[in-house]
């Protein structure tokens, strides 16, 4: 078994282009579902197709990288980690924040997706994967997250506590979920971003058929197929290499505070594509959160220094 290769103690240019291509992708992915949805996607059809879809893409991918000798062999012993980075990491929080979307706000399924990055920034140096928490970062993620609350409106916390507490509990379900995923996938045995990535596609792939199975309701019309097609190329596939290769380099602290720019990005397309109005709280929140960046990361002590 080989172990995981030590982090940088800062993110590289590089980094940070590959941060803002995950969060391109995946605040991107909120208009391609709704569009999905709009034209007959069943939520979990949408889930397993766009999952199928990656899992050949990347399999291919990595199959042709390895015949051109820039990808190593499959890593001996990677299996029992891939399963369960599929089963955690995709699966799961893809139906628990699913079914919670039909119970709750979306604003209070944001505030509390949110949560990944605070769980990480927490657990990550109690588990011996980054350096301690410092109140640096303790200030950022918090700046982050307060970032979100303006975002969504404090209205979105009305609702905390109310009736619907199983459905605020599979949302937060779906925040543990994905921070269990980026801390597993940084320990034990060593997996190439590539192979990880194909991996944890198809293992969640077999795991949402089930559940796109039961749900069936028709086939959806073609523009849905257009828009599953693309989450599957973009947000579930190239994104996931350059996740993966995030979580290698920098850590899982760095790439979970994606979560909080997610809804931002999600609200400039939805201004976009949509013709939705932008509010003042959507430039608060960017502040709050490019501070919570810039905190977490020490990009304040550099600054100083300069």
């Amino acid at each position: 078994m080989t172990s995981q290769p030590a982090i940088r103690s800062g993110p590289t240019t590089t980094d940070w282009a590959l941060f803002a291509l995950c969060v391109a992708f995946w605040g991107a992915a909120y208009a391609c579902v709704r569009v999905a949805l709009q034209h007959d996607a069943a939520p979990w059809t949408i889930v397993a197709g766009r999952l199928w879809i990656a899992t050949a893409f990347l399999h291919g991918w990595l199959w042709l990288r390895r015949a051109a000798g820039k990808e190593p062999p499959p890593t001996p012993g990677s299996t029992g980690k891939i399963v369960t980075l599929g089963l955690i990491g995709a699966a799961a929080p893809f139906a628990l924040l699913s079914w919670a979307q039909t119970r709750i706000d979306s604003g209070l399924v944001g505030i509390l997706a949110a949560l990944t990055p605070i769980l990480v920034g927490f657990a990550a140096p109690l588990a011996g994967l980054e350096a301690r928490l410092t109140p640096a970062k303790i200030v950022g993620v918090l700046l982050g997250f307060a970032g979100v609350i303006v975002l969504t409106g404090p209205e979105a916390l009305a609702g905390l506590g109310g009736g619907e507490v199983l459905g605020q509990l599979a949302a937060a379900g779906g925040a543990v979920a994905y921070a269990l995923n980026a801390l597993l996938a940084r320990r034990g045995v060593e997996i190439p971003p590539f192979e990880a990535a194909a991996g944890w596609t198809l293992w969640g792939a077999l795991f949402s058929t089930p559940f796109a199975v039961l749900t069936w309701a028709g086939p959806p019309a073609p523009m849905a197929w257009v828009m599953i097609v693309v989450l599957a190329l973009g947000a579930t596939g190239v994104a996931s290499v350059a996740y993966f290769s995030l979580l290698r380099a920098v850590g899982p602290n760095f790439v979970s505070q994606t979560n909080y720019l997610l809804p931002l990005c999600a609200v400039a397309l939805g201004a976009l594509l949509f013709g939705e109005r932008l509010e003042w709280n959507a430039a608060a929140a960017l502040v709050l959160i490019g501070l919570g960046l810039v905190t977490t990361q020490d990009g304040w002590r550099r600054l100083m220094r300069r």
